[in-house]
């Protein structure tokens, strides 16, 4: 496939963003959206568009980056790719997410939901259908996060998703333990433990073990939890967290 001019460009504005030059990658995708538009290359366009929302969003500019992905999703919608516009569904639920709407949040995430759907991309399902849990989860509604978890861990799996699954199986391990299901919160974790290392997500697995101590500890095993927390340190450390290293070797010593 032939780069084009436009193509070049969106490399470049890539390359500025990711080295914090912020205002000239803003610009670059700018350049490259119009280029990809006086050349009819719609999906293009799109794309473009899609990253000059994402950095706007990044930078805080809520309604700059909603009007990026509104153009975005029209020209997707016109070219009538489902999976695009799911995407960018997804991406409007986050703004309006951090910006308080939490009805407007659901709505498109439930409209992603369906356009994944549709496009029968189950790991898109499955991480929709977690967001929607995590809505349930922060509003206290542990019944239907439960529900929404559930579903996703299906769609995952459908998926072949491994990374889609440890991460919902940890979200579903959180919501057991405030229940007061150990049992089942500590299963959830082992097992998220063992999918974390199977595709070399280090913090992953770190994080788990470090939930997983929570439930030692609440169970009454402090020498399970405090072995719990020094192995989550030891892999915090060889993934580079140092941060998160010296907090759980500081709850493994008040642990003892």
């Amino acid at each position: 496939m032939t780069r084009t001019e436009a193509d070049t460009i969106l490399d470049e504005a890539e390359k500025l963003w990711l080295a914090g030059d912020k205002q000239p990658a803003r610009e670059a995708f700018r350049r490259a959206r119009l280029l990809y538009h006086e050349a009819g290359d719609a999906a293009g366009e799109a794309g473009a568009l899609t990253q000059v929302g994402d950095l706007e969003a990044e930078t805080g500019h809520s309604s700059a980056a909603r009007e990026s992905y509104v153009e975005a999703r029209a020209l997707l919608a016109h070219a009538g790719d489902q999976h695009g516009q799911a995407g960018i569904l997804a991406r409007l639920a986050r703004l309006a997410q951090r910006d308080g709407n939490a009805a407007e949040a659901e709505s498109c995430y439930l409209s992603a939901l369906a356009l994944y759907d549709s496009a029968a991309d189950h790991s898109g399902m499955g991480h929709v259908s977690r967001r929607l849990g995590h809505m349930d989860r922060d509003a206290g509604r542990h019944d239907r996060a439960l529900d929404r978890y559930r579903q996703a861990l299906g769609h995952f799996r459908r998926a072949a998703d491994t990374l889609g699954e440890a991460h919902t199986l940890r979200s579903l391990a959180a919501i057991a333990r405030i229940l007061g299901q150990l049992d089942r919160a500590r299963a959830d974790y082992e097992r998220a433990i063992e999918l974390f290392r199977e595709v070399g997500d280090m913090l992953g697995e770190a994080r788990s073990h470090r939930s997983i101590a929570y439930v030692l500890a609440d169970e009454g095993d402090k020498a399970s939890a405090g072995k719990a927390l020094h192995q989550a340190a030891r892999l915090f450390a060889r993934a580079g967290d140092l941060r998160a290293h010296d907090e759980t070797e500081a709850e493994a010593r008040a642990m003892a």
